[in-house]
């Protein structure tokens, strides 16, 4: 198998990508070619081309590289640029796998798994062993300081032409981080500069949300989560919206149910910066780990701290909800998005 590296891309999309076309590689004897890696702006091309070949023909590609893909509505675009599509992705939930093959959607992941259907080649794998194994984006910008900093700045873009003190405190994260975040997010073509009558802005907003949302359900999410829990009393799940919210905020489902009026929540989901013996005592919850209600840690701070809000940022809310695999989250997810974010 022959690469031609380019410098432009990530470091890890390019071991995602290898390690996937490699074992593909492997377990079907076709050879593939890597033609191009990597383009300086995300929203311009896709990620890379390759081209496929079998004993009888070759097939031209071109590729989006994902660390994991946990949502449909999270698909990169498919290209009209004369090569077939492909999404590369280190992970794929099963789930996932089964609704994209029932679209024609051409994916491959990192155990070599894959549903690839041309006019001139059909590869379908499906018997392959993976473990849900995330490659860490290089620096810092997609660990816990990173999503921190970039939550602060989708929910606060004027702080990327504030002093890094400020923008430090804004996202509570370490001082000596914000330099080479900023670094980073301009690195990866997330942050233009419109010189000195507009400064620093985020540049693809749209794909950088989407980025983060992922992360932020696969690496930030997990370590803020405190346990699951269920209400003493059973009915109390039908008049959630009549507690007094003054010590949490909710997010997920309720926040969906609360900001566009279209969901019907069955999971709970609560923020908070209190000790979760507080809440408990407060909304009279038990542990329980199958139960439906989450508390997590608030990780940001308020934009107003003197004016309360029952939901979580808009943003937040879309985030989980648009990295379930339900449907109507997603459908809500998308509501949000429209009238609170674009």
């Amino acid at each position: 198998m022959t690469h031609e590296h380019s410098n432009l891309m990530n470091t890890k999309e390019q071991e995602i990508l290898d390690q996937a076309t490699e074992k593909l590689a492997l377990l079907t004897g076709v050879t593939i070619k890597t033609l191009r890696a990597g383009v300086a702006q995300p929203d311009k091309e896709s990620d890379a081309e390759i081209e496929i070949c079998s004993a009888k023909n070759k097939v031209h590609f071109a590729v989006e590289i994902k660390n994991e893909l946990r949502n449909k509505k999270l698909l990169p675009v498919q290209r009209q640029t004369g090569a077939a599509n492909l999404l590369v992705a280190q992970y794929i939930p099963k789930p996932l796998k089964q609704e994209l093959k029932s679209i024609n959607y051409n994916y491959l992941d990192a155990a070599g798994n894959c549903f690839i259907q041309t006019p001139e080649l059909f590869i379908y794998i499906n018997d392959q062993q993976v473990t849900e194994t995330r490659v860490p984006a290089e620096g810092k910008l997609w660990k816990t300081a990173g999503l921190k900093f970039l939550f602060a700045i989708l929910t606060q873009p004027e702080l990327l032409n504030y002093p890094y003190r400020q923008i430090a405190e804004e996202a509570d994260i370490a001082l000596g981080n914000v330099g080479g975040l900023l670094g980073e997010l301009k690195k990866e073509g997330y942050v233009l500069d419109g010189g000195q009558n507009k400064g620093l802005f985020i540049g693809h907003k749209g794909r950088l949300i989407n980025r983060w949302a992922e992360a932020y359900r696969a690496t930030l999410r997990p370590k803020i989560l405190a346990g699951n829990f269920r209400f003493i009393d059973k009915d109390q799940v039908h008049h959630w919206d009549q507690l007094d919210t003054n010590q949490f905020k909710w997010g997920g489902e309720n926040a969906g149910a609360l900001l566009t009026n279209f969901l019907h929540p069955e999971k709970f989901t609560i923020y908070t910066r209190e000790p979760k013996t507080v809440l408990m005592k407060k909304l009279r919850l038990v542990p329980d780990l199958n139960g439906n209600i989450e508390i997590l840690e608030q990780f940001w701070k308020d934009k107003e701290p003197g004016i309360h809000t029952p939901t979580v940022p808009a943003l937040l809310a879309y985030a989980e909800l648009i990295t379930s695999f339900d449907s109507r989250n997603q459908e809500t997810a998308e509501r949000i998005k429209m009238e609170y974010i674009d």
